[in-house]
């Protein structure tokens, strides 16, 4: 079992990206760049992470970490990112259990995404074959 946001937790789902045949199957096409930050996370920090797709397969995770409240809190989305979502480890943590859908997040502004919203949204379903991969993943949260 692996921490959450951990750079072993990111590991672990970079390689399930790379061999999970029914997730490569929904994700297909998917290639795009990403960022999420996970504010609140334990130890007092926010949690940066960078995640790269090439037809569904991540070919490049970063992961970072700031004394919290950090800078990021304030980032809206760059162009080369399809998105940049932040929010409370708490609540991202409830997505990556898959006990709450990251449009209901939104929804309830419990999570922010900033980007492309046509962009992002004709791409929800592939997204969500990511959040299900992450919910596979034996983690501690």
């Amino acid at each position: 079992m692996v921490r959450y946001q951990s750079q072993e937790w990111i590991d672990a789902v970079v390689e399930k990206s790379r061999t999970d045949e029914a997730y490569l199957k929904k994700a297909k096409g998917l290639t795009t760049k990403q960022r999420s930050i996970a504010t609140d996370a334990p130890g007092g920090v926010d949690i940066l992470t960078i995640w790269e797709w090439d037809d569904g397969k991540i070919v490049k995770a970063i992961r970072e970490e700031k004394p919290a409240p950090s800078e990021w809190r304030n980032w809206k989305n760059e162009d080369q990112y399809i998105s940049t979502t932040i929010g409370t480890y708490e609540n991202l943590s409830k997505i990556a259990k898959g006990e709450m859908s990251a449009e209901v997040a939104m929804a309830k502004k419990q999570f922010a995404l900033h980007g492309n919203m046509l962009k992002v949204f004709a791409k929800m379903g592939k997204f969500n074959a990511f959040s299900a991969l992450i919910a596979s993943i034996p983690t501690e949260y």
